[in-house]
């Protein structure tokens, strides 16, 4: 007498169920969760409307996104410390010829568009990254890290023009501190930056 399968459907059943059910759970540890704590940046990119999102932009999944994710923010965090290093030889630079040593003059210039480059690319891999597994509205190192980033951003623009601004300038003494008091927040604020993203919280 023949042994038909469907005699042990319940046991056909059990081993589907087995077999889907890591694949059922997965998915929904990789959406996003708590969306309305995303940075606004992230949401305007990456939110459900996102500007990416509207073009059919960047990974196919959220697996792949998460890898990506990881890969950017890695060389963003590479690419940063090098931004530190050069902002601090050129505040160096900068001293020295506030001290009468004008002959750092090309030098600081030449290395002022290498600085802005490092930072600007540094930046964007943190601003255009796709969004995080889980957000939430607790303080922490990451998120004191992300606002002091508005500071030193705001400060990298700014430096190139008021470095300008010396040249042109009625007043050369006046904008010259305004130049080193931004450069000295700047190089603060991505000094401080720098160390929260060792800290575990």
């Amino acid at each position: 007498m023949g042994i038909h399968f469907s005699e042990f459907s319940p046991l056909k059943h059990f081993i589907y169920i087995l077999f889907l059910l890591p694949l059922i759970q997965a998915q929904p540890e990789l959406e996003i969760q708590n969306k309305e704590h995303m940075p606004l940046h992230t949401k305007l990119l990456w939110g459900d409307n996102g500007f990416f999102r509207q073009l059919n932009f960047g990974p196919k999944t959220r697996k792949d996104e998460l890898k990506l994710r990881v890969k950017m923010l890695q060389n963003h965090q590479k690419l940063a410390l090098v931004s530190l290093g050069l902002l601090a030889y050129q505040s160096s630079l900068g001293y020295q010829m506030k001290e009468g040593d004008y002959s750092l003059r090309k030098n600081h210039r030449q290395f002022s568009k290498i600085t802005w480059g490092a930072y600007m690319t540094s930046a964007s891999l943190s601003y255009f990254a796709p969004p995080a597994q889980k957000y939430d509205n607790r303080l922490s190192s990451m998120k004191i890290h992300r606002w002091l980033s508005y500071v030193h951003f705001a400060g990298m623009m700014a430096v190139p023009f008021l470095g300008k601004n010396i040249v042109t300038s009625d007043n050369y003494d006046e904008a010259l501190a305004l130049h080193q008091n931004v450069a000295t927040i700047t190089f603060a604020s991505m000094s401080l930056s720098a160390i929260l993203t060792f800290l575990p919280y």
